[in-house]
């Protein structure tokens, strides 16, 4: 989720994405993405800890409650911008895809330093969801933001020194069943979380936001 663009409306009402360097006045990020239940979350927690004591590494802990694999990334703004948002939720609501089973069984190093748990077979049906996502905002204002590739994962830290020198590692693998995903609101620098939309998996045309 580095180096998001910027999102917003010019005086001609066209929508505008600039790619600028990093600006510590954006503190709001927008992104849609997989939040764990917490019956694999509050374990997962626990073994997070764990390696980092056994690794010994430095870095917050990500909170139970915010273990996620993102799924598209909506930009960094100073203040959140309610259009942005209010196009996402339409977006996501227009999603139809059927629950999917994910599993993490590779423990290694991402860029920026983060610790994160991936998954061997590639989790195939994960990307197919992500492909469906990613078509879906194709045909709304936030094409720009649908990326090329994906790299499914849950970010467990983040240690820039450390988490570079380790190798991958396989592990017990971590299973569970998408039956949702989320539009998520970070406030950064402040670990809280708000979520502006909740869109079931039915496979059905019933997919309601849940605000």
């Amino acid at each position: 989720m580095n180096e998001l663009p910027s999102f917003g409306i010019g005086k001609n009402g066209q929508t505008f994405f600039r790619w600028n360097k990093p600006d510590q006045r954006r503190n709001d990020r927008l992104f849609f993405a997989i939040l764990l239940d917490s019956t694999i979350a509050t374990p997962l927690a626990l073994k997070a800890a764990g390696w980092q004591r056994e690794l010994g590494l430095r870095g917050k802990l990500i909170a139970a409650e915010q273990l996620h694999v993102s799924l598209v990334g909506l930009g960094d703004h100073d203040g959140l911008p309610m259009s942005l948002v209010d196009t996402a939720c339409r977006a996501g609501g227009l999603v139809q895809a059927a629950s999917f089973d994910v599993t993490l069984d590779r423990l290694s190093a991402l860029g920026g330093g983060a610790l994160v748990l991936r998954g061997s077979g590639g989790n195939p049906a994960l990307q197919t969801f992500w492909r469906s996502l990613g078509a879906t905002l194709s045909d709304s204002p936030l094409k720009p933001l649908v990326a090329n590739s994906f790299e499914p994962h849950v970010t467990l830290l983040r240690d820039r020194t450390r988490v570079a020198k380790l190798g991958e590692r396989v592990i017990e693998p971590i299973g569970w069943t998408v039956r949702d995903f989320v539009l998520i609101h970070s406030f950064l620098g402040q670990g809280r979380y708000q979520l502006y939309g909740r869109w079931q998996l039915s496979g059905q045309d019933d997919a309601v936001a849940a605000m």
